[in-house]
């Protein structure tokens, strides 16, 4: 498994399928709120919250982030089996589907890559527990100098 881009000095350098991010915007939804559960300021895709996370907690994110990835490949794929019909209809109906559709599959793709590289890092931090160990100390570290106003 890997671990997807992070600031921290002890995770290796991204690579993978994951690479093709590059269409999507600065920071999905998906994405934007899973920093902010993990109160990750700096938008790393290496989810370092989840160091703080058990062996069985993180294999159950896991399983579900990998469930979630692959239910938005599902959407893909119907979507793309739905493309030919929309293109059918007549021209501006067509238009209008296709340009629907559009954006449905580039969700469905944010999300896919999201889930993905969540469960990744989930199993990468089980995985290597002396990383997570190190990252969870270094992130209770960071929270006890921060004003405690700052938390709420």
């Amino acid at each position: 498994m890997m671990l997807f881009e992070t600031r921290a000095p002890d995770a290796p350098r991204p690579a993978g399928p994951h690479d093709g991010a590059a269409l999507a915007p600065l920071h999905a939804p998906l994405d934007d709120a899973l920093h902010l559960l993990q109160a990750d300021p700096g938008h790393s895709l290496a989810d370092p919250g989840l160091a703080r996370l058990t062996q069985a907690g993180l294999d159950r994110l896991f399983v579900a982030a990998r469930r979630q990835a692959d239910r938005s490949h599902q959407g893909i794929l119907l979507l793309l089996d739905l493309l030919p019909l929309a293109q059918r209809a007549d021209p501006a109906t067509a238009s209008r589907l296709v340009a629907g559709m559009a954006r449905q599959l580039r969700h469905h793709l944010e999300d896919q890559q999201r889930w993905q590289a969540l469960a990744d890092n989930a199993a990468y931090y089980r995985d290597n527990r002396q990383v997570a160990e190190r990252i969870a100390a270094r992130l209770l570290r960071s929270d006890q100098r921060l004003p405690h106003a700052a938390l709420h």
